[in-house]
């Protein structure tokens, strides 16, 4: 985030419900923190990513612009402009063809998804939030095919801004792309990775996953 190319005020809501506080530390003009801690606090098992985002939501003007930001993903130095950009045109927006990749496996995959995006990948505002609330309320396994399904004023464009990274140590994820039995193609030395992001695959590369 420290790196995107948006200019205008952004005010970053991050949902925090592990045991123990992470960190804060991020700092740039024109942005604006603000850390939320919804308890109970997740217990291994759990699945509390629906509770997590309506705890979030209540922190989001009604007049706002909302991107999905997902602490274990890749987004391109311009994702937060091309987003903002996309939302002139529709009220639900995102990036189809997901890319994801899982490092502790070293597997590569093209979704191809043409319907929906991913819910890294997607941004919202006006109707599109409240369609977004409801979807979480409703905690179904995938909120990102639920919102796409219910609301009509969307938008899918196409573009290789986002990698939905796999296999990092934390809480496990509950999409395939988390899973031992993901299927794609092997990387085993990272170049697919690398050429999907170019240097910042070092970042990824270089830790080590268990």
């Amino acid at each position: 985030m420290l790196r995107q190319d948006y200019a205008g005020p952004v005010r970053w809501i991050v949902v925090d419900d592990g045991p123990e506080p992470q960190p804060v530390t991020f700092e740039r003009q024109g942005w604006t923190v603000v850390v939320i801690r919804p308890a109970p606090f997740w217990q291994p098992g759990e699945n509390t990513q629906a509770r997590n985002l309506l705890c979030g939501l209540q922190a989001v003007e009604a007049s706002a612009s909302l991107v999905i930001v997902e602490d274990d993903d890749y987004y391109a130095r311009d994702w937060l402009t091309t987003a903002a950009d996309q939302l002139s045109r529709a009220e639900l927006v995102g990036e189809c063809g997901a890319r994801y990749y899982n490092l502790r496996t070293r597997r590569a995959r093209y979704l191809g998804n043409n319907a929906h995006a991913s819910l890294c990948s997607t941004a919202m505002r006006g109707a599109a939030i409240e369609s977004f609330r409801e979807a979480c309320s409703n905690a179904p396994q995938f909120i990102d095919l639920e919102l796409w399904r219910s609301h009509k004023s969307k938008q899918l464009f196409s573009g290789e801004r986002v990698v939905g990274i796999k296999g990092l140590p934390g809480r496990a994820g509950i999409g395939i792309g988390h899973s031992a039995r993901f299927a794609g193609s092997q990387d085993p030395l990272g170049r697919i990775l690398r050429g999907w992001i170019g240097d910042d695959a070092d970042t990824y590369l270089r830790e080590p996953v268990h």
